[in-house]
């Protein structure tokens, strides 16, 4: 069979047309408030409760009639005619309309004296002061934190209607075997599906890893049916290129539709994305770098368009401890060691390549150089994508080769070089 080339598409259209074509899938559940951090709301959330429900006190001491505090201060406090000894929360007795400080009475037995006047409302908390029922709590497509959880509870919400959307991820090829095995000569132990399934959950979605299928048509064509049938997005790994046993592309094509077969970003030239049944088909490469480069950036984004958004990583500037030759025509992904250099950050490149995945263990810094850069002079300083602790001067993480203790020289400017997570 003849090895036919790619027709690659340009990285920043492919992700418009992703847009533009997959909806986001209009599928909700209801979950306990407890476990739905980062979720995000399906519908706005009202409170069924007024908080406080009724008027309560702000400070410990006593609940009095306002006026009759007329007039007291440290030379001359006033005496308190009938006062109901209250701690903070308790709820305000019929009749009272303030509170005085503990620290502001004097007195005791029975007898008790103020040197402090209160007006009308004073250290107390009215009703429906932080709540009233019926109020939004939180609009829809609302990213759940950890104190909206405390808010959702404190107001009689122990469930919650959020967003979901499911993700199939679906392994193939007859070198593959699964995880626990010992590989024989020429086979590989399936990963690639169990990174995105770690990625995507991150991001919210729920992930469905199914087993792994051989090299056969027949049956890639039912296992893509079915993960079609039971999720919004479907992954597939391998089989993405133009092989002699790349079915991918073809079984996609016999479903549904190939929108794109072939991206201008390195590593993960060879992706796919299909449509079958209005869902999104994403034919990953084999190669493990090559596929987490597809996962990021085709399948988070369109998750993230969807509402469903990874923790974005910290950014930062720094400098190239040496020249990066890239292909102009590609928007370029790179793994780097960055480690702090002094008052300012050094960035080492790793050996590329899509196979390898110690590169991705080494990093801690990703650099996208996008299409039309070309070259980066050693000494430029560039924005990089953290993806992992900062290095010290002295050893990069799990590098076998120590970091830079100065930078190498170079031209020094600053260049425009953008992220894409």
């Amino acid at each position: 069979m003849v090895r036919e080339r790619l027709t690659l598409r340009p990285l920043a259209g492919v992700l418009d047309m992703m847009r533009a074509t997959f909806p986001r899938p209009d599928r909700t559940v209801r979950v306990p408030v407890a476990g739905s951090v980062r979720r995000v709301t399906a519908r706005a959330t009202h409170s069924p409760l007024t908080v406080p429900a009724t008027d309560i006190a702000a400070r410990d001491g006593f609940a009095v009639v306002s006026s009759e505090t007329r007039g007291a201060r440290d030379e001359s406090p006033v005496p308190l005619r009938n006062p109901f000894r209250m701690n903070t929360g308790n709820a305000i007795p019929p009749g009272y309309d303030a509170v005085v400080m503990i620290e502001d009475v004097t007195g005791g037995d029975g007898t008790w004296c103020t040197r402090r006047a209160v007006l009308p409302g004073e250290h107390i908390h009215p009703a429906g002061e932080e709540i009233r029922s019926g109020e939004m709590i939180l609009p829809a497509g609302h990213s759940i934190r950890p104190w909206d959880i405390g808010a959702l509870l404190s107001y009689g919400i122990a469930r919650v209607d959020v967003q979901a959307v499911n993700v199939g991820l679906l392994p193939t090829g007859s070198e593959v075997i699964p995880a626990g095995e010992r590989p024989g000569p020429g086979e590989v132990i399936e990963s690639n599906t169990a990174i995105a399934a770690a990625w995507l959950g991150e991001a919210g979605a729920t992930c469905t890893r199914y087993g792994i299928v051989r090299d056969d048509p027949r049956l890639l064509s039912e296992a893509i049916g079915k993960g079609i049938r039971e999720n919004d997005l479907l992954l597939v790994s391998a089989g993405s290129s133009a092989g002699t046993r790349d079915f991918t592309a073809s079984v996609i094509s016999d479903l549904g539709e190939v929108l794109v077969h072939g991206i201008a970003m390195k590593p993960g030239k060879p992706a796919i994305i299909g449509r079958v049944d209005g869902k999104p088909v994403i034919g990953m490469p084999g190669y493990p770098i090559a596929a987490m480069t597809t996962v990021r950036e085709l399948a988070l984004p369109l998750l993230a368009e969807w509402g469903f958004s990874a923790r974005p990583g910290e950014r930062l500037r720094a400098r190239l401890a040496r020249t990066i030759q890239t292909d102009p025509g590609f928007d370029e992904f790179i793994f780097l060691t960055v480690s702090r250099d002094g008052d300012r950050y050094a960035a080492t490149p790793l050996p590329r390549g899509a196979g390898t995945q110690m590169t991705v263990v080494r990093a801690n810094a990703c650099l996208h150089v996008p299409v039309g850069t070309g070259s980066i002079h050693g000494g430029t300083e560039v924005e990089v994508l953290l993806t992992g602790p900062l290095a010290s001067t002295g050893e990069a993480p799990g590098s076998r080769e120590p970091a830079p203790e100065r930078l190498v020289p170079g031209g020094g400017a600053v260049l425009p070089v953008k992220n894409s997570s």
